[in-house]
């Protein structure tokens, strides 16, 4: 008889490993896929193949701003008289309104890979991490505050901006507000393309979750991750995910760095494009207000706001055991695997990025995401050999969009758990692994990887001689079965024996043999399966 594992939740595609008595059949064996376009996907998924994903769509709600007005406001040192005429005689003024539109908070967003929201299991309420840190060089003079915002009217004597004001550069970026954010960041090098003053002398910025950090599961590794933004998408920079900090809260050690060319931002993302103007505080404390104007950009011609999500798993090196992360650090495109990331102050000076500036990071851009609903994988036991009666195995278990997505199309059936008929040495187990594309965007390139469990063995011929391996290809209604031989002979499935060295997507080798299937693309809405058996030992 087998030693099996507890029993699943019934939870979509959960696979544990833990010893319970004989004659108990539970869900076992390590299910992992990795996908171009999809990181993460059902639990548990412990690969990737890409560091980083493009947002295609953001989805935020207009909430009222609060107006504050500054009549015959001073203008920033060094204004750029293109933007604002006469700006830089002496005396000169202009009537400054904040809050004149809507804060544009982030709701949700959208990649190839499917929906995200502010993971507020893990840090509440909306995902922020307790603390933003501006790291720059003590020795240079420059400590300067530069913030752009969504801009209606911007000439010599008004400038009316869409946001709230907000009191400084941290407070900004640890909003969910979005139509804000900073002005050429990292940019320690340039003066500007016209008169504005552009260098901030930032040499790196901190993203800080305090101790004891966020823990993320491995197996939902994939579907967890920080959400980086910037306004018009064409800067390229560095992340590394803080993996450890000392009493005070600063990074001692970091995971691999992750450098984003500027094409790393994908196609334009749709929901969000502002026309914005730059604000600037040089002095502290300073007069009304705060942030003074600076310059405006290109004319206020609108720009998309564009984002990219990092898995956790893409940030940090693959271990036995979850890790806490402690937040995340942003660097210029200039620092690479090479540098010391711990101390800033030797990091390079130079952005790395054209004469017109650095990064132009947008608030909101700040925590953590959780994927919500999309693609998703269902692993159930789908049929037995050898035991009478048999459970009924038509049944449908679950309630979520990936599950109802496959009731429609009449697949999904199986169960989680068996204990009865009892399950001796000799009898054969189906699984049954179903896929499931319920998000609006498909899915390119998927690998899917089920490990055999431990105290069985894999049947070549479960489905003829030399066929181990069944499936049903990617389609909407469900199309028809096709069957695939368990050696590697190009056709879709291969069996790996034990001992066996295994595709990377499969993660750590349990050295029980593993079914590895190419199902390649799932459209939008579309279903399909991946079947084998064992046989009990």
């Amino acid at each position: 008889m087998c030693q099996t594992p507890l029993p699943l939740p019934p939870q979509k595609n959960a696979v544990l490993r833990r010893a319970r008595g004989p004659g108990w059949l539970g869900l076992m064996g390590g299910l992992v896929m990795v996908a171009l376009g999809l990181l993460g996907g059902g639990k548990p998924a412990l690969a990737q193949l890409a560091p980083f994903v493009p947002v295609q769509t953001l989805i935020t709600t207009g909430q009222p701003a609060t107006t504050t007005n500054y009549p015959n406001a001073p203008f920033a040192p060094g204004c750029d008289t293109a933007s604002f005429p006469g700006c830089l005689a002496p005396g000169a003024t202009i009537n400054q309104t904040f809050g004149a539109g809507v804060n544009r908070v982030l709701e949700a967003v959208e990649t190839a890979s499917g929906r995200f929201e502010p993971a507020t299991d893990l840090l509440p309420p909306v995902g922020l991490p307790q603390q933003i840190v501006f790291r720059r060089d003590p020795g240079l003079p420059i400590a300067r505050q530069s913030l752009f915002y969504e801009a209606s009217v911007a000439n010599g004597t008004t400038l009316t901006l869409g946001p709230s004001e907000a009191p400084s550069i941290e407070a900004a970026m640890l909003s969910s507000t979005i139509n804000r954010g900073i002005d050429n960041v990292f940019n320690n090098t340039e003066a500007g393309p016209g008169q504005q003053e552009t260098r901030n002398n930032i040499k790196r910025i901190d993203y800080i979750i305090a101790n004891p950090g966020v823990l993320v599961p491995l197996a939902d590794q994939g579907n967890v991750g920080f959400l980086i933004m910037e306004r018009n998408g064409n800067d390229a920079f560095s992340i590394a995910a803080i993996t450890a900090v000392d009493g005070a809260g600063l990074p001692t050690a970091y995971g691999p760095l992750v450098q984003v060319p500027t094409n790393g931002w994908g196609a334009s993302a749709t929901g969000v494009s502002i026309g914005t103007a730059v604000t600037r505080q040089d002095i502290a404390p300073p007069p009304d207000p705060a942030f003074k104007a600076s310059h405006v950009v290109n004319n206020l011609t609108p720009q998309t706001v564009r984002g990219i999500f990092f898995p956790i798993n893409s940030l940090v090196q693959a271990p036995a055991n979850a890790q806490p992360i402690f937040g995340y650090s942003l660097f210029s495109a200039n620092v690479t695997a090479a540098n010391d990331l711990v101390n800033f102050l030797a990091l390079p000076t130079a952005d790395g990025q054209s004469t017109s500036g650095g990064l132009d990071l947008i608030a909101g851009g700040f925590g953590l995401i959780r994927r919500v609903g999309g693609f998703a994988l269902v692993k159930r036991i789908s049929n037995l050999v050898g035991p009478s009666p048999l459970p009924d195995f038509s049944q449908v278990i679950g309630s979520d969009s990936a599950v109802n997505l496959l009731r429609n199309n009449n697949l999904g059936q199986g169960l989680i758990a068996i204990s009865d008929p009892p399950v001796v040495t000799g009898n054969g187990i189906e699984y049954s692994i179903y896929l499931a594309n319920s998000s609006n965007a498909g899915v390119t390139d998927l690998l899917v990887c089920d490990q055999i469990p431990a105290g069985t063995t894999f049947n070549p011929d479960a489905y003829g001689a030399g066929i181990g391996i069944r499936g049903v290809t990617s389609s909407s209604p469900a199309g028809p079965v096709v069957d695939y031989t368990s050696s590697a002979d190009g056709d879709p499935g291969t069996f790996f024996p034990p001992g066996a060295a295994l595709p990377a997507v499969c993660g750590a080798n349990q050295n029980n043999g593993a079914v590895v299937v190419d199902v390649g693309a799932i459209n939008a809405n579309q279903v399909g399966l991946v079947r084998f058996q064992t046989t009990v030992n």
